[in-house]
């Protein structure tokens, strides 16, 4: 899962450890906590985990993805062995897909292969939970913790994207206005990284969120992850308009431009670009 939907997850986890475990694992009493564990002797560290109990009794593992990936399965089957090996206690693994674009043939809940009969074999399952079949006013009526999820739920059916993403974003502010001034920042903030997963740009996830709430508008660290996401629509914006001015003048642009164009994000250094256009005869031109 990229770096930024992965820190989100991990940080609505440590808001609430139990809220999350509950959601995805059922009710529990027992202490829940969550580990830091860091497995990247061979691998990279794995995503969320919970220990459950005091002592510890059992491990919840979950993986969250944002785009598709081959060999995940293998990477959870990894995990999984890993925790039991360090803490000795039996490891439940879930891979929690954020998109539908997460999805990917291997993605089976299994991992089952051997040699020859009765040579030994490997037969582990782990839980698949996609989390665009949640209905999304399931998730706002869960936990604090777990309630920014439902940005990214099954919307209602009568409703279009922005309109359904709308009304979950109002709904979700009123709530944490009520029961959460002091994590209302902090969850909203999740609420609008998870959002990027489902809108094409930066700047329609800010016009979405902007004014969601005057808790949110009196919040220094959401008014600053705002900000970000207005310069990143700005951003976008010069790509597009320097890509078409300039098919419109030069012809289509190889990958290479484009790619150089994209990688840009220094908004003067774009805007002098898109001036450049009128008195350059090439893309070449325009690029030197």
């Amino acid at each position: 899962m990229s770096k930024p939907y992965d820190a989100t997850i991990k940080d609505l986890a440590a808001v609430g450890p139990a809220d999350f475990v509950s959601w995805f694992d059922g009710p529990t009493t027992r202490a829940v906590t969550v580990l830091n564990v860091d497995l990247s002797t061979v691998t990279t560290a794995a995503d969320v985990v919970f220990g459950i109990g005091d002592p510890m009794a059992e491990i919840l593992h979950l993986d969250a993805q944002a785009g598709p990936s081959a060999t995940k399965h293998l990477d959870v089957l990894a995990y999984n062995v890993l925790l039991h090996r360090q803490y000795q206690v039996p490891v439940r693994s879930i891979v929690l897909l954020l998109r539908e674009q997460a999805v990917h043939p291997n993605m089976t809940g299994r991992v089952q292969y051997g040699t020859r009969p009765e040579r030994g074999r490997m037969d582990f399952r782990f839980e698949v939970i996609r989390l665009w079949e949640i209905p999304a006013d399931q998730l706002l009526r869960s936990s604090l913790a777990t309630a920014p999820l439902a940005v990214l739920g099954k919307l209602p059916e009568t409703l279009g994207l922005k309109d359904g993403l709308a009304a979950v974003v109002r709904q979700l502010a009123e709530r944490l206005q009520r029961e959460s001034a002091g994590q209302a920042d902090r969850l909203m903030t999740a609420a609008y990284i998870l959002t990027g997963l489902r809108l094409k740009s930066p700047d329609e996830v800010r016009q979405l969120f902007q004014g969601a709430s005057i808790a949110m508008r009196e919040s220094v660290t959401f008014q600053a992850i705002l900000e970000e996401g207005r310069e990143e629509g700005r951003v976008e914006e010069l790509h597009r308009t320097i890509l078409r001015l300039g098919h419109r003048r030069f012809g289509e642009g190889d990958e290479t431009i484009r790619n150089q164009i994209e990688a840009m994000r220094d908004i003067d250094r774009l805007e002098d670009l898109t001036e450049r256009l009128l008195i350059v005869s090439s893309w070449d031109e325009l690029m030197a």
